[in-house]
């Protein structure tokens, strides 16, 4: 086993979560994971042909406006969702620091360059806001990115520093590239299943059941 260490985030390389030659990354803090991410993220890996696709739990994002619950109930929600998913690979890289996290750190941990990008996975939403990031040229030159429509943000200023391609494995050629999926995108939230939750409303067609009975256990998101 080896251990890498990279500003401040800790990565355990072994054979199951090794570097990978092609890197897939749906990221997000999955609070609670629902179906839309797992039916986005089974989108992402047919379009690159079935290839796994890390579903990375975020730890304290940087621009997220509330804190998420911790990140061990996130984390086992993740896992279990996950668990019956052949290319979805639940991973827990961002979740092994106290510190706030950032997209370009794990990119580099993962072994993203201009000639072997890292693949992120994100919605209109999140791409709209990607000049915030910490080190925003080097996630231009380091990653290509699937672009997943979930609303109609204005993506002018990334469309200028990314080039658009037209078929999804031409991301791997360099970094620096974007496709934007026409695969619908189910229309969940995870605000909306919290706000459900509390309400003792039902939201077992939306997450996994044993997602949701973990949930009930445990009590997160009922007061």
């Amino acid at each position: 086993m080896k251990v890498l260490r990279r500003r401040n985030l800790w990565f355990i390389a072994t054979e199951q979560s090794g570097i990978a030659e092609k890197t897939v990354v749906f990221g997000g803090t999955f609070d609670p994971v629902h179906q839309g991410h797992i039916t986005a993220a089974n989108s992402v890996s047919k379009l690159l042909g079935d290839i796994p696709v890390r579903m990375m739990l975020a730890g304290k994002p940087r621009l997220r406006d509330s804190a998420p619950v911790s990140s061990q109930h996130r984390w086992h929600m993740l896992q279990l969702a996950c668990a019956g998913e052949v290319n979805l690979i639940p991973d827990n890289t961002e979740i092994q620091t106290d510190v706030e996290t950032h997209t370009i750190d794990t990119v580099e941990i993962l072994g993203g360059e201009r000639k072997k990008p890292v693949i992120l996975a994100l919605g209109d939403d999140a791409v709209a806001h990607l000049r915030r990031w910490v080190r925003y040229e080097s996630i231009c030159d380091k990653t290509s990115i699937i672009i997943l429509k979930r609303t109609n943000a204005c993506l002018r200023s990334v469309y200028h520093d990314f080039e658009l391609v037209d078929v999804p494995n031409d991301l791997w050629v360099e970094g620096g590239r974007i496709y934007v999926s026409t695969d619908p995108v189910v229309e969940i939230s995870a605000s909306t299943v919290r706000d459900r939750i509390r309400q003792r409303k039902s939201v077992e067609r939306w997450i996994h059941p044993a997602v949701y009975a973990y949930i009930i256990d445990t009590h997160l998101y009922q007061t």
